[in-house]
């Protein structure tokens, strides 16, 4: 059984996308993969604007129910802690290195939803954010920083590729 995490941008891909959202609900039933979820992936899809609507429902509710059909048990809401922040900053630091140019603001929660899943071990992390969290300069920080402490990497899928595997 796979471990996933998915970043905030994939639920707004799930909502949009009923059939993918159902081969993931069927996935999860028969125990393939359980999702895990995080304070921060919730805060962000509770920052959608009230006003968003797809067809004529409110996205916000659409993305919430989502989330929250997908982390039934208190142990799938991973808790941020000073192990994730210190993590976190050493992916910022990292990044820098690697000649990276987006500002920490932009990458921070990125680089702590990365921290989250590399600390509870996720086998996955699911994103649809290529120019952030996949590039190639924030994956190569994880990567180095990671291996300085001996930590496993998740395996890191696009959204996309994640969407053909659940066709085969």
């Amino acid at each position: 059984m796979e471990r996933i995490m998915f970043d905030t941008s994939v639920y707004g891909r799930l909502v949009k996308e009923e059939d993918v959202l159902n081969k993931v609900n069927d996935r999860r039933k028969t125990h393939e993969f359980v999702i895990y979820g995080a304070p921060l992936i919730r805060q962000e899809l509770r920052a959608t604007p009230k006003t968003a609507l797809y067809g004529a429902k409110k996205l916000k509710i659409l993305l919430l129910n989502t989330y929250d059909s997908f982390i039934i048990k208190e142990s799938q809401n991973l808790k941020f802690n000073k192990l994730i922040e210190t993590l976190s900053k050493d992916y910022f630091l990292e990044y820098r290195k690697n000649r990276g140019n987006l500002s920490n603001e932009a990458m921070r929660n990125d680089f702590t939803i990365i921290a989250t899943a590399t600390i509870y071990q996720l086998n996955v992390v699911i994103s649809d954010d290529e120019t952030t969290m996949l590039s190639d300069k924030a994956i190569k920080s994880y990567v180095n920083v990671n291996k300085k402490y001996g930590m496993k990497d998740p395996q890191f899928k696009k959204y996309s590729e994640f969407k053909k595997e659940l066709s085969r």
